[in-house]
């Protein structure tokens, strides 16, 4: 059986780990909430004691200056207490800071600073330490920069879904200023480019939506228990669902590329299925079962006229409809200059 004194050394720790580096801050009641997940049961005045001893030995502050008061590192803390990273950790972390600089928002990005300054120390003395500098992510598209998210909107978001507790937001749709109190059962976030969604269920209802975390206003951790989806899984949502477009299904795609267009494909397939047949005239031809949504069209639609879809026909004809009409458009505005 673990001693008090133990315990007391466990939980001092527990807390160490939870307290935010400033200008982030938490509560002893937020403390007290993390604690408890944790499975120690203590009183909110003990929480404080503690702090106060530890701040005796760690460069931890107090802001008193509003309530409700609140703890964090000093902005210039350094965590020499902490286990010393591993070369291969370090590495990770350092390609992650870099390289996941676009994807993660400004909030993470504070609460993630000492982690990453461990790694930047591990690796001064080592070959490793400018290997992200030495590596790159370089996107497929145009490349966005990140809408601004409101750290409240994640901090309320993420401790909902920890929780297994609703929300309620101010949530504006898309091309909408106005915002409508949305009450949400959160499922899961997810990254698609430089937003981050949050794969939820609306008030009562039973379908899987995806709502833009910066879309969302004066969010509120509701006391109320979230609920899910009979059968829901998360990761089988994003590996199957969330990818998808509109999907009308599973069509059996057959088109006809300039050879040069297409050479990718016999190094990355589009499917497991896929089929390549040179042809008479330099041309290839490629079969594929693939899901007919927007990101299909897309797709096509960028090799210009390096790409005939041949079957199935109504994918041709509304592709040739799209082109036409583009057509028009150019023509049009050639006509006006």
């Amino acid at each position: 059986m673990v001693d008090e004194a133990g315990m007391a050394v466990a939980r001092q720790w527990a807390m160490l780990k939870r307290v935010p580096r400033s200008p982030l801050k938490i509560t002893t009641k937020e403390l007290e909430g993390r604690l408890l997940d944790e499975g120690f049961q203590v009183s909110r005045r003990t929480i404080e004691r503690d702090l106060h001893l530890l701040a005796a030995e760690f460069p931890l502050v107090l802001d008193d200056r509003s309530k409700p008061y609140g703890w964090s590192w000093a902005k210039d803390a350094h965590f020499e207490f902490m286990p010393r990273l591993t070369t291969p950790q370090a590495v990770a972390l350092q390609l992650a800071r870099t390289h996941l600089r676009n994807l993660l928002p400004q909030a993470m990005h504070k609460e993630l600073a000492p982690i990453f300054d461990s790694a930047s120390r591990t690796l001064s003395g080592s070959g490793w330490k400018d290997w992200h500098k030495r590596t790159a992510v370089v996107p497929m598209g145009i490349p966005h920069i990140p809408p601004k998210l409101s750290t409240d909107v994640l901090m309320v978001v993420q401790s909902a879904l920890a929780h297994r507790r609703c929300i309620q937001v101010q949530y504006r749709a898309k091309g909408s200023r106005q915002g409508k109190e949305t009450k949400i059962h959160p499922l899961g976030l997810l990254s698609r480019g430089p937003v981050v969604y949050l794969v939820c269920t609306l008030f009562d209802y039973g379908d899987v939506r995806q709502l833009a975390l910066h879309r969302m206003d004066a969010p509120v951790e509701m006391d109320v228990r979230s609920k899910e989806p009979a059968g829901f899984d998360f990761q089988e949502y994003v590996s199957t669902e969330a990818r998808r477009y509109g999907s009308g299904g599973k069509i059996k795609l057959v088109v006809r590329f300039d050879a040069t267009a297409a050479e990718h494909l016999r190094e990355m397939p589009i499917s497991i299925d896929q089929l390549i047949h040179d042809m008479a005239d330099g041309r290839v031809e490629v079969s594929a079962t693939v899901e007919d949504d927007e990101l299909l069209r897309w797709w096509l639609l960028g090799f210009g006229r390096w790409v005939e879809v041949v079957g199935p026909v109504r994918l041709r004809a509304e592709l040739a409809d799209e082109l036409r009409a583009a057509s028009s458009t150019y023509q049009r505005s050639e006509d006006s200059y």
